[in-house]
């Protein structure tokens, strides 16, 4: 904020009026402000000494309209309990912290002529705090500022533009973000339970034992290695060349489209795009990492973006979602597409939907097969050959191929537990490997690029600078609330404490 030095205000507040359900205020505000240079600070100079006496009208605005509402409380409990009315016992003062900063009002003190009882009836009524309170206005402030800049740049912000440099203090600023991304996620939760509460037997039963498990009451998950790899598990096996390039077993082959008019996600199709972010953890938390779970949801030209601390709060907003979608009803068919990590091959094998299909995102295949080889080591020319290969083979659906040529490669690699490693990753999402040429060719979807580029603005862009470090509450509210103002339903929320009905697609017959 600019010098405002040499501002003077006069500020006159006419009375205010009850004028049925409306409340009535004049305010006449007379300035004198230093004539600034005619240079080109001109024009911010008058802005600053504007925004001061602005705030000054606001803050003796605020204060008259809350004590006339106080004083009509007072007169609307006259009465007293039991009949036998009250006695005014003065004021008290009350501090609120507001956009336009800190405003201390006088509140009335009554007592009961029955009990002999004190209370200050805003108070209760009002259901403020005993000290002081902070509007919502300010919360809301508050989190859209520390979704984008740190807690000492959101401090020096939020105090620029209240004309108070110390309004809020550093714990609270994180204490506000916790509460509000906790009721965010809390009431994603609860409409998802409440959604869900229609389904059927049989349709919770589809949607496997996500359903079980509280997430209130459940730590976030943090999945060690995969599980051992075995041949003779029907989940690892390769998947039938007849429906590798739709996804869907017994569908007719897609025609292809141009490359400029590519596919947007069919009517008849929802694709879930799962995956998680991590963050590093402050020491207290007792970890290295924060796991974040997030997902995007894609179906006729509609988005919809998820986040949670646990896997089982996805699930269950995912699980809402396919039932509001028709997944459930056989309206629509269920399409994966993520990294196959073992916490969402988990939940894909649970659910007892048909068609469904899951497929492993080129994009993240490819990134493991890189890692993988740069791990192996041994001379770059070969290391370099056999990435071009094995690129080619996995763009092909060609798993078997792929294979081979890593076993040949654990003989001159310097570090050959590094192809192990690969050729377990690969054994395990055999099955969700298609050719992934042929899908592009038709213009069929062949990565999670949706839910990337959600955790790249929701999560990595805020939390991933050098020196920062998160706990797991940061973390998720930061991610529910840019996932609440993805699907325009953030403003609702504050308004209301509700989550709005989402906007559905047009309803669809059972498909074939």
């Amino acid at each position: 904020m600019r010098d405002t030095d040499g501002l003077q205000s006069t500020i006159t507040l006419g009375p205010v009026k009850r004028i049925d359900h409306d409340l009535s205020a004049s305010l006449e505000m007379i300035i004198t402000l230093p004539m600034p240079n005619q240079d080109e600070h001109l024009p911010d100079t008058i802005e600053a000494h504007v925004h001061a006496a602005a705030l000054e009208a606001q803050r003796r605005l605020f204060r008259a309209l809350i004590e006339t509402a106080d004083r009509e409380l007072v007169l609307a409990v006259r009465h007293g309990k039991g009949g036998q009315g009250i006695q005014r016992r003065g004021t008290r003062p009350f501090t609120f912290k507001t956009r336009f900063g800190s405003v201390t009002v006088e509140r009335s003190r009554i007592s009961h002529k029955q009990d002999d009882s004190v209370e200050v009836p805003s108070a209760s009524v009002w259901g403020t705090p005993h000290q002081l309170a902070i509007t919502a206005n300010l919360r809301d402030a508050v989190c859209d500022q520390f979704s984008e800049h740190s807690s000492g740049a959101t401090l020096e912000e939020i105090g620029e533009q209240a004309g108070e440099a110390n309004l809020l203090g550093r714990s609270t600023v994180i204490e506000i973000v916790h509460e509000q991304g906790g009721r965010l996620i809390a009431a994603e939760r609860q409409r998802a339970r409440t959604i869900l509460d229609g389904a059927s037997e049989e349709q919770r039963a589809a949607l496997g034992p996500s359903l079980a498990d509280d997430p209130e009451r459940m730590p976030a998950y943090e999945p060690d290695d995969d599980p051992p790899f075995d041949p003779e598990d029907p989940e690892w096996q390769q998947a039938p060349p007849e429906w590798v390039v739709t996804g869907f077993p017994g569908c007719d082959p897609s025609p292809p489209v141009p490359i400029k008019e590519p596919r947007v996600v069919d009517d008849t199709v929802v694709i879930v795009e799962p995956d998680e972010v991590k963050t590093k953890a402050q020491p207290a938390t007792g970890r290295k990492e924060i796991w974040t779970y997030t997902a995007v949801v894609l179906v006729a030209g509609l988005r919809y973006a998820l986040a949670d601390a646990t896997t089982q709060g996805l699930w269950l907003q995912v699980s809402a979602l396919l039932l509001e979608l028709e997944v459930l009803s056989g309206g629509r068919r269920l399409l994966v597409l993520g990294d196959g990590a073992s916490w969402i091959r988990t939940w894909f094998e649970s659910l007892g939907i048909d068609p469904k299909t899951m497929i492993v995102c080129w994009w993240h295949l490819r990134k493991r097969c890189y890692e993988s080889l740069s791990s192996a080591g041994g001379p770059k020319d070969r290391r370099q050959a056999l990435s071009k290969l094995l690129l080619e083979k996995l763009w092909e659906g060609k798993v078997d191929e792929a294979l081979v040529l890593v076993r040949e490669a654990r003989d001159w690699v310097r570090t050959p537990k590094a192809l192990e490693d690969l050729i377990g990753y690969l054994e395990k999402r055999r099955a969700y490997i298609p050719d992934y040429g042929e899908r592009q060719r038709v213009g069929l979807w062949i990565a999670s690029t949706r839910v990337e580029k959600f955790n790249d603005w929701a999560v990595s862009g805020r939390c991933k600078h050098q020196g920062m470090s998160w706990t797991d509450e940061g973390v998720v509210a930061l991610a529910a609330l840019k996932a609440a103002r993805q699907n325009d339903e953030l403003d609702a929320w504050r308004r209301t404490g509700v989550l709005p009905e989402r906007p559905l697609p047009d309803p669809r017959r059972k498909a074939a």
